[in-house]
């Protein structure tokens, strides 16, 4: 029974081949429109290039078409209805890939035509095509793509193919536009929108109408590698350069841990260099965020500078105009809720009491007047030390201050221009919704009450 269904289908093949030319379109009357149906299955989205501003996808490149030359009865060739044939032998449109940026044009598939009795051509190749995109990163690392991958025949105008939709020729957009049966979901990207659109369009250089059939893929980054490991490590060294205005002047650190804060940032902005699409066009979301907290660090390690050399300041403050000593002593502090500490001015009046309750009575005028001289001397001394003391306890009182200052001003920058870069993040005030791979079908079912109930088609 194999021989000769063997050799049924070797005289179907001859039979078929026999006169045929695959160089001339497959219709009875030269005038006769041949209607070609084309649609795309897409199996995975490979890669999403910004650098380059191109999309690799792997699809099914779906065609069907019908064939006068290519029927025959059923009944003559053993009950045999349908054949495959290799595809270098038959007509074939030479439907190209408009935006390919790939080096070849047209479908190089190996894979067989599959043609039943009545001359329905099915040829379904795999293909991995590579497409220009424009590449949008305003929002980077919560963008949006928008990208097209745009079929027509190169030689033949509208008059001579018709290009159609495979699952519905009537209609010139289609919501559902691609086949997502054998789709394996990406692990950046989610997919929103999956329309197709077929043009009518006259080019300047020819006067018939050329069609195109153009598929559209909208999808949006999925965020949360990006989040985890960037955008948290952004916002804890934001926090960290707030930090340094609580640490104490005197630990001798605060400058130490500024430059530190610096070359951590530094080092982990050449990491993410490699990360962000280079381009020049517009600056990336996490790009302005990353600039931001390098001009946060800098101002922080200035205005540290700042309250050091004023908390290590020995210049006596009454050389500082009196209208700036008292915004810096007396109004600012009240303004922040700062307590000026009280000084100690009882110092030298306890020690003046305890030395003059030992002199001696008994000693003559010259050792009363040495006495007095060395008591005066250590007097004066107590009172320089005194008033150093206070001049100390003033600067350091206004380093406070400036610290108290800074402290609150970086914190509300930071809070105010991190969450103004949140606030220009589409996806999180307006979520969109991923699609349902299972209601993307060219081929849907039509008594399954539970797919049609979950793809909102009842």
């Amino acid at each position: 029974m194999e021989s000769i269904h063997g050799d049924h289908m070797t005289n179907l093949h001859e039979y078929l081949m026999r006169n045929y030319s695959k160089y001339v379109r497959p219709v009875q009357n030269n005038s006769d429109i041949l209607n070609v149906k084309f649609g795309l299955k897409l199996i995975q989205i490979d890669d999403v290039n910004a650098k380059s501003q191109i999309i690799q996808t792997h699809v099914y490149a779906l065609h069907e078409w019908q064939d006068h030359s290519l029927i025959w009865s059923p009944e003559d060739f053993g009950g045999i209805d349908y054949i495959h044939i290799s595809n270098d032998l038959i007509w074939k449109p030479d439907l190209v890939l408009y935006n390919n940026a790939d080096g070849d044009f047209h479908i190089t598939s190996k894979a067989k035509v599959f043609i039943r009795y009545d001359g329905t051509v099915n040829w379904n190749p795999p293909m991995i095509y590579k497409s220009y995109c424009a590449i949008n990163i305003r929002h980077y690392p919560f963008d949006e793509q928008n990208c097209t991958l745009k079929f027509g025949t190169w030689t033949y105008s509208g008059s001579l193919v018709n290009l159609q939709f495979i699952n519905n020729d009537q209609l010139s957009v289609i919501e559902r536009g691609w086949d997502l049966e054998d789709y394996m979901p990406s692990i950046e990207w989610e997919i929103l929108d999956l329309t197709a659109f077929r043009h009518e369009i006259i080019y300047a250089c020819c006067a018939e109408i050329y069609l195109d059939l153009t598929f559209t893929c909208v999808m949006q980054r999925k965020s949360l590698f990006y989040t985890i490991n960037l955008i948290l490590p952004c916002m804890n060294i934001s926090i960290l350069c707030v930090l340094v205005f609580l640490l104490p002047s005197d630990s001798r650190k605060k400058i130490t841990l500024s430059i530190s804060i610096l070359v951590a940032l530094l080092v982990f902005y050449l990491l993410l260099i490699e990360s962000i699409p280079p381009t020049s066009f517009v600056m990336p979301l996490l790009g302005k965020y990353l600039l931001f907290t390098l001009v946060l660090v800098n101002l922080s390690i200035i205005t540290t500078i700042i309250t050091l050399n004023v908390h290590f300041s020995r210049r006596p403050t009454s050389s500082v105009p009196l209208l700036l000593r008292n915004i810096l002593l007396v109004y600012l502090p009240k303004l922040l809720l700062m307590r000026r500490p009280s000084n100690l001015s009882e110092l030298g009046d306890t020690t003046r009491k305890s030395s003059s309750m030992h002199e001696n009575e008994r000693q003559t005028r010259r050792s009363l007047r040495m006495t007095a001289s060395r008591v005066a001397s250590i007097a004066q001394q107590m009172n320089n030390l005194k008033n150093e003391k206070e001049i100390v306890e003033e600067w350091r009182f206004i380093a406070l201050t400036f610290d108290r200052l800074f402290l609150i001003i970086f914190t509300s920058v930071t809070l105010i221009c991190t969450l103004e870069s949140f606030r220009h993040i589409p996806s999180l005030y307006k979520p969109a919704s991923s699609i349902n791979p299972i209601c993307y079908t060219y081929y849907p079912p039509i008594d399954d009450v539970q797919w049609l109930r979950i793809c909102n088609t009842i």
